[in-house]
C-alpha cells in the first residue's frame, strides 16, 4: 500500500496480511507456548474438536471440567489463535443492546436468559484468567455506544425502550451528549447509551491462555493440521486421522465451505487499525475509563483503548466473499476506510501514526446472533454465527456443547440459541453476491446519513433488502 500523508498509515498498516495481527506477535512475545507439531499418525479420541480458536479450546476446557478423563484433541490449521481469536477487537460484551432481535427470535423471557447468560460469561472470563494466571488484560470498563448520525437517535432510544420493558433498565441506560463527551470527548458523538457490562482483553493473550490451560489438562492440541472433512465423527487429515465418539466444528468463518454449516453463514471481513501510544491525548479527551465504544452504524465501528496508550480502532467495511481468501487478509482499502473513520472520530489525533493494521474474516449469520448445537442427528456439533462479536459468547458456547456431548442437562445446555433453527441463506452464488452488493450499500447510506446528506432511493432500498427477505441484518 502506497503511503497516505493524511491518513498518517506507516509501517504494518502499510502492508495488511504480511504479518499476523499485532495482538496475535504481543502475546507470541510475551510467551510462544509449548509446541504442538501436527498430527503424523492414526490417533483415537473421545472427542475431536476442528478449531482452535475461543470455540474449540472453550469447548475442550469446559469438556475437562465435566470429565476430565476425556480424550480430546484439537485440531489446528494454523496456530491457537491464529484467526479471529487473535485478531478481533477484545470486546467481551453483554447482549443487552440485542434484545429486539433475541426477543423476535425466542421470545422475552428465553431473550432475558440469554443475555443474563453472556453477561456472566464476561464475569466468568475475567475468574478464568484469575485463577489460572492468564494475563489478558482483562479490564471492566462497561460500553458506551455513541450516536454519530441523526438517523441513529431513533435506533439507541428503541434499544433503551427494548431493555426497559424486558425488566432490564439498568443494564442499558441513556446518556446525553454532555455525558457521553465526559468518557470521551470526541466532536463526533452527539448523545449514546452506557451498558454497565462490558470488558475489554488483549484477545490472543486469551486464545494463548485458554491453549495452555487445555495442555495442561491433557489436551492433545496439533496446530498446522488442516481438517479437510469429517467421515462421519472421523477428522480426515494429511497426516492421518482422528477417529471420535464426537467431533466439533469450530471454525468460524470457514465453516462457509463446510456442507454442515454453510448455508448458516456469510464471510464477511473486518479491520482494525491500531496507533501509535498516545496517552496523554486520552487524557486530553477524557477517555481513561477503559470503556469499550461502538457506533450505531450497521457496518460497525468499534474502539477500545491498550494499557499503553493506543487506540485500537475496527470497522466492517471489508469483503465478502464466497471462499476464505487472501482477500479477506490483504485489503488496503478496507484499511484505509477504517482509517478514515478513525481519523473522523478522533481529529485531535491528527499527528498521531497508525502503526498497525489488520483483518480477516468474520462469521455472519442470517439473524446476525450465534447458534449451536448438534448437526442434526449427528454426533457433530457446532457453534457459528458470531457476526463479529464472539468472546463472550464462545465461552457460553463452549460450556453448551460440552454439557451436550456429556449429556449433562444444565442451563447452558437449554439457553434458547442451543439447537435453534435459523434462516437459511440463499444458495451459492447468489449468497456471497448479495451480500457484497447488500454491503456496500449499507456502508453507502450509513456513511451519507454520517455526512448530513440524504441517501439516494437505489442504495437505500438495496440496504435494506435482508430485513424483507426475513432476515435481522442490516437497517428496517
Amino acid at each position: 500500500m502506497a503511503a497516505d500523508p493524511d491518513l498518517k498509515l506507516t509501517g504494518a498498516a502499510l502492508t495488511p496480511g504480511a504479518q499476523r495481527s499485532w495482538w496475535l506477535r504481543e502475546a507470541l512475545a510475551h510467551d510462544p507456548g509449548a509446541e504442538c507439531p501436527p498430527l503424523a499418525a492414526d490417533v483415537n479420541a473421545d472427542v475431536v474438536i476442528v478449531g482452535g480458536g475461543y470455540t474449540g479450546l472453550w469447548t475442550a476446557y469446559f469438556l475437562t471440567e465435566r470429565n476430565p478423563n476425556l480424550g480430546v484433541v484439537v485440531l489446528e490449521q494454523d496456530i491457537c489463535g491464529g484467526g479471529p481469536s487473535g485478531r478481533n477487537g477484545g470486546f467481551a460484551s453483554a447482549w443487552w443492546d440485542e434484545l429486539h432481535g433475541l426477543i423476535t427470535l425466542y421470545g422475552r423471557d428465553a431473550a432475558v436468559r440469554a443475555c443474563r447468560a453472556i453477561s456472566a460469561s464476561i464475569k466468568g472470563i475475567g475468574e478464568f484468567c484469575e485463577e489460572h494466571g492468564v494475563d489478558a488484560w482483562y479490564r471492566t470498563g462497561g460500553y458506551m455506544y455513541a450516536v454519530t448520525a441523526a438517523a441513529h437517535e431513533r435506533l439507541c432510544e428503541e434499544m433503551i425502550r427494548d431493555a426497559r420493558e424486558a425488566g432490564a433498565g439498568d443494564e442499558l441506560v441513556p446518556l446525553s451528549a454532555a455525558e457521553v463527551k465526559s468518557r470521551c470527548a470526541s466532536p463526533a458523538f452527539r448523545g449514546g447509551a452506557y451498558m454497565r457490562e462490558g470488558a475489554s482483553v488483549q484477545p490472543a493473550r486469551l486464545a494463548r491462555g485458554l491453549r495452555r490451560v487445555v495442555l495442561e489438562r491433557g489436551v492433545k492440541i496439533y496446530e498446522g493440521t488442516p481438517v479437510s472433512r469429517l467421515d462421519g465423527t472421523t477428522a480426515i487429515t494429511p497426516g492421518g486421522t482422528v477417529r471420535a465418539r464426537h467431533a466439533v466444528l469450530a471454525i468460524n468463518a470457514w465453516g462457509v465451505g463446510w456442507p454442515q454449516l454453510n448455508r448458516r453463514l456469510v464471510a464477511w471481513s473486518s479491520y482494525i487499525v491500531l496507533t501509535a501510544p498516545a496517552p496523554d491525548r486520552l487524557r486530553e479527551i477524557g477517555w481513561t475509563g477503559g470503556e469499550l465504544i461502538s457506533d450505531f452504524r450497521v457496518s460497525l465501528r468499534y474502539f477500545r483503548t491498550t494499557p499503553d496508550g493506543r487506540i485500537a480502532f475496527g470497522g466492517g467495511g471489508g469483503r465478502a466473499r464466497r471462499t476464505v481468501d487472501d482477500m479477506f487478509t490483504h485489503d488496503a482499502r478496507a484499511v484505509r476506510e477504517t482509517a478514515e473513520g478513525f481519523r473522523l472520530m478522533f481529529p485531535s489525533f491528527a499527528d498521531v501514526p497508525i502503526e498497525d493494521a489488520w483483518g480477516g474474516p468474520i462469521d455472519v449469520s442470517p439473524t446476525h446472533l450465534p447458534t449451536f448445537g448438534r448437526a442434526g442427528s449427528s454426533n457433530v456439533y457446532f457453534a457459528c454465527g458470531y457476526t463479529g462479536n464472539g468472546v463472550a459468547p464462545t465461552r457460553v458456547a463452549g460450556e453448551a456443547l460440552a454439557d451436550l456431548i456429556t449429556g449433562a442437562d444444565t442451563d447452558a445446555a437449554r439457553l434458547p440459541m442451543v439447537n435453534a433453527r435459523p434462516p437459511a441463506f440463499p444458495p451459492e452464488p447468489f449468497r456471497s453476491w448479495g451480500a457484497m452488493v447488500v454491503r456496500r450499500a449499507m456502508i453507502a447510506k450509513e456513511t451519507a446519513e454520517e455526512q448530513g446528506r440524504v441517501p439516494g432511493f437505489f442504495v437505500s432500498q438495496v440496504a435494506r433488502t435482508p430485513r424483507r427477505m426475513g432476515y435481522l441484518l442490516g437497517p428496517d
